[in-house]
């Protein structure tokens, strides 16, 4: 005779609704404090990427004055323009790739026009990790004429002064 034992726990098979939703609660709490302190992370990691678009930035200035006379391109002082539109057909081939905020891609990057009379009047308008729309202008960029020590001659638009603040920290970037 086999006796069955329907009402016997100890041949239980599976979870109760209980112990899943613990289990599934546990998890949700864990995946969330993984959430958190991920964006620790990015941060570092959106700034080493702006930079590195500001010396590509640089650079291609460098080589749009090395093919141009020694002469920088010119920025209206006050004028707020798109940096890619503003490269546009006389630089932006120097570039690798278009210039985006690497804190928020719906803001496109502008450059602002500054007079370069003296280095504390080229100041971006805003910080790029903290600019909130597309009228925020988070390049400055100035030019002035640059007296070449060794011919002795003055090369117009031969010296760039450009900008940017990330957070409380400024960086200027002189060339030449």
């Amino acid at each position: 005779m086999t006796k069955t034992t329907k009402g016997n726990k100890k041949n239980r098979k599976g979870f109760s609704l209980l112990e899943l939703v613990v289990v599934v609660a546990i998890l949700g709490i864990i995946a969330t404090a993984v959430m958190v302190n991920a964006g620790q992370f990015t941060y570092p990691a959106k700034v080493n990427m702006w930079k590195t678009s500001m010396e590509s930035l640089k650079n291609s200035l460098l080589i749009y004055a090395s093919t141009h006379s020694g002469g920088f391109p010119t920025a209206t002082v006050g004028a707020e323009v798109e940096v890619n539109e503003w490269l546009g057909n006389s630089g932006a081939y120097f570039l690798d790739k278009p210039i985006e905020n690497p804190f928020n891609a719906n803001i496109p990057v502008k450059i602002c026009g500054k007079d370069g009379t003296n280095i504390e009047n080229v100041k971006p308008d805003v910080s790029v990790d903290k600019a909130k729309n597309s009228d925020d202008c988070v390049l400055a960029y100035a030019v002035l004429d640059f007296p070449d020590p060794v011919s002795g001659l003055t090369i117009p638009n031969g010296r760039m002064i450009l900008v940017y603040q990330i957070g409380t920290d400024t960086a200027t970037i002189i060339a030449p």
